[in-house]
């Protein structure tokens, strides 16, 4: 594995050689997966690598956790749309906006929202036929080609479970975070990158459910050896 001084080197050596060029698009990242896997934690950590190096960061805050607004987490159909359409809202942002990014994080970005449909579906909380509308729109190639990398998190529901339940003083189970929802929003995610990973130009899983035998900072620097080549050897770029 590269060490984190190799990496900053890289950047450096990344950001001067795209100093001359037009972007046309910033590249995107998206990082996906299972609740405690560790996706948040990694997600500062790249975010801050990259920023420090000097590259322009779009990273807005996971809608899900943070700006999804309260009276929607009743209704998981609600919650999902107002979280897919958030997403959304921050590729075109990323793709049109006039602030000229050279990466773009999306924390539950398209693909994400793939799984959480197919969640929906197999709780009957939505019809297969509504499910298959969903995510045809999320892939509209307009906005799915543009997706460069996803990072997949995996964790198990026991380690998820264990995880949330580690700095609590009660473990009081929530209607998604309890082992059963978590093995099924687990499911989803692994039928959904069997039907659709193909569709999208890389999926890497990133399994964490021995995070205490990885620390953090390690699966960041893999990560952000991954991004750098993605910055490395992206065409979206052309000639000032």
């Amino acid at each position: 594995m590269a060490s984190p001084e190799d990496l900053q080197v890289r950047a450096v050596n990344v950001r001067k050689a795209n100093s001359s060029k037009s972007r046309e698009r910033p590249v995107f990242i998206e990082f996906a997966g299972t609740p405690k896997s560790g996706k948040s934690t990694c997600i500062d950590i790249v975010s801050h690598f990259f920023r420090r190096a000097g590259f322009k960061v779009l990273a807005p805050a996971e809608g899900a956790s943070r700006r999804t607004p309260y009276y929607l987490k009743d209704n998981w159909m609600a919650f999902n749309t107002w979280s897919a359409s958030y997403a959304l809202m921050h590729v075109l942002e990323g793709l049109h906006g006039s602030d000229r990014y050279d990466l773009t994080i999306l924390d539950r970005g398209l693909f994400d929202a793939l799984a959480w449909f197919e969640f929906l579906a197999n709780r009957a909380e939505i019809t297969a036929d509504e499910r298959e509308h969903v995510q045809d729109f999320l892939q509209i190639k307009h906005w799915r080609s543009v997706i460069d990398a996803v990072f997949l998190f995996k964790t198990d529901a026991a380690t998820a479970m264990e995880r949330e339940n580690n700095d609590k003083l009660i473990d009081e189970q929530g209607s998604m975070m309890n082992e059963s929802s978590i093995a099924e929003l687990n499911a989803s995610y692994e039928a959904v990158r069997e039907r659709y990973a193909s569709q999208f130009k890389r999926v890497e899983i990133i399994d964490t459910s021995s995070l205490q035998d990885t620390k953090p900072k390690d699966t960041a620097t893999g990560i952000a050896d991954m991004i750098l080549s993605v910055l490395e050897s992206s065409p979206e770029s052309k000639e000032g």
